[in-house]
């Protein structure tokens, strides 16, 4: 069992809470073609992500995580980096800066307002505060991580 599977079972009452439904599994060739888009493999969590959901849409606030067919349709904008997640159909999101083969970012920028700023470097991670913390806007939710790195 992978990592973002054993996170979803850890959490089910909270994943429920949300209403986070998950997508189905990405499929090889979707996987692949993401990664000719970006000029290389996913790193290894991001891959076992996609291989086990391809985003999902959720009750909070139209909070979703971005399936691939979606990330490939705005490609072309971002050079470095691409949407992971967003919310309020791209009111804000949460975009992967891709370092290398190994090594990512997940970073935000509060709506354009600021810098982005790097919160996480794990899928999981992510995915784990978004869920304990009440997702986007819960006491420990997404834009509480962002104060908290800002301050």
């Amino acid at each position: 069992m992978g990592s973002t599977e054993q996170l979803f079972k850890r959490l089910e009452e909270t994943v429920k809470d949300l209403g986070i439904k998950l997508n189905s599994p990405a499929t090889a060739k979707d996987i692949k073609s993401l990664e000719l888009a970006i000029n290389q493999k996913l790193p290894q969590d991001l891959y076992d992500f996609y291989s086990y959901c391809n985003g999902f849409e959720t009750n909070d606030v139209l909070f979703r995580v971005i399936p691939i067919s979606e990330i490939l349709s705005y490609i072309h904008e971002l050079t470095t980096s691409f949407y992971f997640a967003e919310y309020m159909v791209y009111s804000d999101d949460w975009k992967i800066r891709l370092h290398d083969k190994n090594h990512y970012s997940i970073t935000n920028a509060n709506h354009s307002s600021v810098a982005p700023l790097t919160l996480t470097t794990s899928v999981i991670e992510f995915l784990e505060r978004y869920v304990t913390g009440g997702g986007v806007f819960g006491d420990k939710g997404l834009y509480k991580w962002f104060d908290e790195v800002e301050a």
